[in-house]
């Protein structure tokens, strides 16, 4: 009968380094994270504050994009990677949208058929177009980066 040798017993600075190793890149390392910095603002609508509009900022070249969601008052803050983070410095298209939330109807054909209507646009469809928006913002170290989006017909 032919013996074997048993595998060896791993070291212990092999063992520390494969779990650093394998610590390496985990979601809570944000090293690798551009730096933010705190944006918001406020929308307004034929001069009225816009209540639940999606505020998105996209970089006019590579970058990360962020977005916001409007308060009771319009206001909003960006985030990029986590909420209230703010955004990468740079310039951005900005874009706003607001639509109807259409609930699910039951069709005549049969109750357990349902189909939901299409969203509609609560504010002119143009300003949540990058191309036809016309908004524009620069985030940059230092500034206020507070910008007022005045959105009419």
């Amino acid at each position: 009968m032919i013996s074997r040798p048993k595998p060896a017993v791993m070291y212990p600075s092999l063992l520390a380094l494969a779990v650093a190793i394998a610590g390496c890149g985990s979601p809570a390392d944000t090293g690798d994270r551009p730096a933010t910095i705190a944006a918001g603002g406020t929308v307004t609508h034929n001069g009225a504050a816009v209540e639940g509009a999606t505020v998105t900022f996209a970089p006019d070249g590579p970058g990360k994009a962020a977005i916001g969601k409007t308060d009771s008052n319009g206001n909003f803050k960006l985030m990029t990677f986590e909420a209230g983070d703010g955004a990468v410095a740079g310039k951005y298209t900005v874009t706003v949208t607001k639509q109807t939330e259409v609930p699910e109807v039951e069709t005549e054909d049969s109750m357990a058929e349902t189909t939901s209507a299409a969203p509609k646009d609560l504010l002119p469809t143009k300003y949540g177009v990058a191309a036809t928006s016309g908004l524009t913002a620069e985030v940059t170290e230092g500034g206020d980066n507070q910008f007022t989006f005045e959105l009419t017909d």
